[in-house]
């Protein structure tokens, strides 16, 4: 989680370098500059989410030939890959530890974005409170509210209105003109609303210092844009110059969220720069590199490659479509009395494997790209191969690195079929032809795995030494005696030693190997 909140802001802070660019850019052929510093926020909120978990199929008209591509994981796209110590930072040995600060970091993130959603609606409520001591009137025939000291500004979400100041009524008619015509270019550009939306997008994201950077570059831009559109609609420089300063200078109390005439010294002095500025020479050019350079910083932003945001070894999952999912579901094939069915759940696939006493359940797996998914609380991940219909045509499951299934599709029929040989199996209660003979290899414990399967041998190997161990306090075998076939269609022994009795099950294949066995007390 927190490599992720870091990657995050690097994104952002990318974003904002490429609308800094632009915004230069925009200023030098005298463009709006608004809706770049919006287009910021709304990047930095939604990239970081895309690129971490967003896939997509490419549409069927799109399409060079027969066969359905692959889906397109926009994680997989990325070629910039973030520095190991912003990787791991926030890792732990502990998977525990680190869950439980990916707890705290979610409760603390909750708790930012409620504690400013309540401040914006006691803001919200102060303002309603605040409109009943003001009084409607007329001035220069527009209808506003005037307040004793808020103002100039615009107020309101739903139904904004242009609120002044008293002290403006005792001011020359050209002055108020000038004052109301810059609000009212607020009301008519959508200004209130365009701030509430940037808002909403801080509010989902309000840990991050550069969307707050975004939102005060917003705001001025808003301040900027209005000054544009008041001096094309026939404003005087000079006189709207000299009105700005003294609202600036007159300003007791102002909105803090609304559009407003008047602004900090620092910045009425660039507004009134900007509107000062004449077209120098070569302006195109350096627009035109401004630009190049806004459009390479918003590349570089979408090119770094996300984090995980889990734990130390978990991979982040991304999002594929019901039509993409579509492309693995069907049915695969492990033995004569096995096979794996695959269906779409959510974002995800449900595998249930018959016969397998490894996986008494359905696995529950989920996208981590394309043609790989995460089985949900297992150290296991499914990979599909692709046929040349566009379809999955086989599956492969890795445990712990080592695959542990690897099967090819099958039809329906078969599928059926498959599932009334076990049935068969369990029914009859007869066991497998070399069962007692692959027992009595079983139970000499040798040390190579001649006659068992590759995956079985390996198994015991690494299981040695607690199997030793185990052998040793139940003391040297006496009898054994078939009791049946399970659920799985193992066939079933109780194995009676001097210390004590144990059920082994196993499976035999046609050949006489041994492909799966367990002992249990």
């Amino acid at each position: 989680m927190i490599a992720w909140m870091v990657y995050a802001v690097l994104v952002a802070a990318a974003l904002s370098g490429a609308a800094l660019a632009a915004e230069r850019a925009a200023r030098v052929r005298r463009r709006v500059t608004r809706w770049i510093w919006f287009g910021a926020l709304l990047g930095s909120l939604a990239m970081p989410v895309a690129m971490a978990t967003v896939s997509f199929r490419v549409p069927d008209m799109l399409r060079s030939g027969a066969v359905s591509p692959a889906p397109i994981v926009l994680r997989d796209a990325t070629s910039i890959p973030m520095p190991a110590l912003l990787v791991h930072l926030g890792s732990d040995a502990s998977p525990n530890a680190v869950d439980r600060i990916g707890i705290w970091i979610r409760d603390g993130w909750a708790a930012a974005s409620l504690a400013m959603l309540l401040m914006l609606m006691v803001g919200a409520v102060r303002l309603q409170r605040r409109k009943r001591d003001w009084v409607e009137a007329t001035i220069c025939g527009e209808r506003v509210l005037v307040s004793p000291d808020v103002g100039p500004a615009v107020a309101g979400l739903l139904r904004p209105r242009i609120v002044v100041p008293a002290w403006l009524l005792e001011h020359s008619a050209s002055q108020q003109r000038t004052v109301l015509a810059h609000e009212r270019s607020h009301l008519d550009a959508g200004d209130t609303r365009l701030l509430a939306q940037a808002l909403l997008l801080l509010l989902l994201m309000p840990w991050n210092p550069m969307m707050w950077w975004q939102f005060r570059r917003l705001r001025n831009a808003i301040e900027v844009d209005c000054d544009a559109r008041v001096l094309r609609g026939g404003g005087h420089l000079g006189e709207y110059c000299e009105t700005l300063i003294q609202v600036g200078e007159r300003q007791v109390s102002a909105l803090p969220l609304g559009p407003t005439m008047s602004a900090p010294c620092s910045f009425l002095e660039q507004r009134i720069k900007l509107m000062l500025m004449q077209p120098k020479r070569w302006a195109g050019v350096s627009a035109l590199l401004l630009v190049a350079a806004s459009l390479g910083m918003a590349a570089f932003a979408a090119q770094v490659t996300p984090p995980n945001g889990a734990a130390a070894g978990v991979e982040q999952t991304v999002t594929l479509t019901p039509s993409a999912l579509d492309r693995y579901t069907g049915f695969y094939k492990v033995s004569d009395i096995s096979r794996v069915a695959v269906t779409r759940a959510g974002n995800g696939l449900v595998l249930d494997i018959s016969a397998q006493a490894a996986a008494p359940k359905p696995l529950h797996a989920v996208p981590l790209g394309a043609d790989r998914f995460a089985v949900q609380g297992q150290p296991a991940v499914v990979r599909f191969s692709m046929g040349a219909d566009g379809r999955a045509d086989r599956l492969d499951i890795e445990y712990k690195g080592r695959s542990a299934l690897d099967v090819p599709r099958t039809s329906r029929a078969e599928a059926e079929r498959i599932e009334a040989a076990l049935h068969q199996r369990i029914q009859a209660q007869k066991p497998y032809p070399g069962s007692v003979k692959a027992l009595k290899l079983l139970l000499s414990d040798p040390v190579s795995g001649a006659g068992m399967s590759e995956g079985l041998a390996h198994a015991r190997v690494v299981q040695r030494a607690s199997r030793e161990a185990y052998l040793a306090k139940l003391g040297p075998v006496q009898s054994y005696t078939f009791t049946g076939v399970n659920r799985f269609g193992d066939d079933v022994y109780l194995v009676r030693h001097a210390h004590g009795d144990e059920h082994m099950t196993l499976v035999v294949a046609a050949d006489g190997t041994v492909t799966r066995a367990f002992r249990y007390r």
